[in-house]
């Protein structure tokens, strides 16, 4: 029979993981506290966070909401922590892979299991702020490049006008 003290433990962590809509699993082990406090800061600015687990009871959690219990058991090895991302996923594996010492185990992406090296590759991915500026960048090219159109137009009227006024004379 499990303890009461284990039971909420599983509880507040699933209402924790409830909101995440991507989760990384690392391995802390030689990372310094200093360095735990500077990555939850970050992570907290961009609308993410980190969780210590204990390995038996997050599993519990984990599977109580639906994640596949085969996968999550690699990942609950060993020192677990867990990265959850509230908006943008690809932000928060930029800022993990960032990070000396910690070690990626995998991760779930809206249901989606991926391996420690699938992570790294999103890792890779420009983040949504990048894309949209890259997307904006593509409409100002656009945007002028349709200026020198009506510009090339309007110059050919002038001249049309300028040689039907030259022949009326």
């Amino acid at each position: 029979m499990p303890s009461q003290k284990n039971i909420e433990y599983v509880q507040k962590t699933r209402e924790r993981l409830k909101t995440g809509k991507a989760f990384y699993f690392t391995d802390f082990t030689g990372l310094s506290v200093q360095s735990l406090e500077k990555l939850r800061k970050e992570l907290k600015k961009n609308n993410a966070y980190y969780l210590v687990l204990k390995n038996a009871l997050g599993l519990l959690a984990m599977k109580d909401l639906g994640f596949e219990e085969n996968a999550l058991r690699n990942l609950f090895v060993g020192p677990t922590g867990i990265a959850i991302a509230l908006d943008d996923p690809i932000v928060l594996a930029k800022i993990l892979k960032g990070i000396e010492n910690l070690k990626i185990k995998g991760g779930y992406i809206e249901g989606t299991f991926l391996g420690a090296s699938e992570v790294l590759k999103l890792s890779q991915i420009p983040s949504k702020q990048e894309l949209l500026s890259s997307l904006i960048g593509s409409l100002n090219i656009l945007s002028n490049l349709v200026g020198v159109l009506q510009s090339l137009q309007r110059n050919l009227l002038y001249t049309i006008e300028a040689m039907k006024n030259k022949e009326a004379k």
